[in-house]
């Protein structure tokens, strides 16, 4: 009897054991899945806040000089950065009508360009009417112009237009002057 008992009592010791440990692995894996989510989520929203900088131009026709100025030097210091070339995946190239404009000089362009241009992104059909006071801007939508990286998710290229034409002055004086500029982006 005696033995009996005791063989009892290791083994209730015995799984009083393994549900410690079982406990414990619970715990550790819950904890793990945890902080694996919790770095998803940072990652995804590091890569938000990057594309964010990009993002920003996409859908619209009013983008100045300066405003490209800027994202040619955020493009061009975060390449130096990294240390990146043109065909590395985190390398940022930056297009006005398809062309690069990364080894551009920004105090020539900004002054070559002051107050009487602007771009518009990620639009195409653009036209400038004018309506009596009004300028009247039609536009569609597209997903052409800003490009993304397919393993990083990282915008790699974003590309503007230069508002040209006829209407292009009339367009920048308006812009300049606070007149009214009707949206009719579809």
């Amino acid at each position: 009897m005696e033995n009996a008992s005791k063989a009892l009592i290791i083994a209730g010791e015995i799984l009083i054991g393994v549900l410690i440990i079982s406990l414990a692995s619970y715990i550790i894996i819950q904890f793990g899945t945890f902080s694996r989510n919790l770095n998803i989520k940072m990652e995804e929203a590091q890569i938000v806040q990057f594309n964010v900088k990009f993002t920003n131009y996409e859908g619209r026709a009013n983008i100045s000089s300066q405003e490209i100025a800027t994202i040619i030097n955020f493009a061009k210091q975060r390449n130096e950065e990294y240390n990146v070339s043109q065909n590395d995946e985190f390398y940022i190239d930056v297009c006005i009508d398809g062309n690069s404009v990364l080894n551009t000089n920004i105090n020539e362009y900004l002054e070559e360009n002051k107050n009487n241009t602007y771009y518009y992104c990620n639009l195409k059909n653009v036209k400038i009417i004018k309506d009596g006071e009004n300028l009247k801007l039609t536009a569609i939508t597209t997903d052409e112009d800003i490009l993304y990286n397919f393993n990083t998710q990282l915008v790699n290229k974003i590309n503007f237009h230069e508002i040209k034409g006829a209407n292009a002055q009339e367009f920048s004086n308006a812009l300049l002057e606070a007149k009214n500029i009707i949206w009719d982006i579809k």
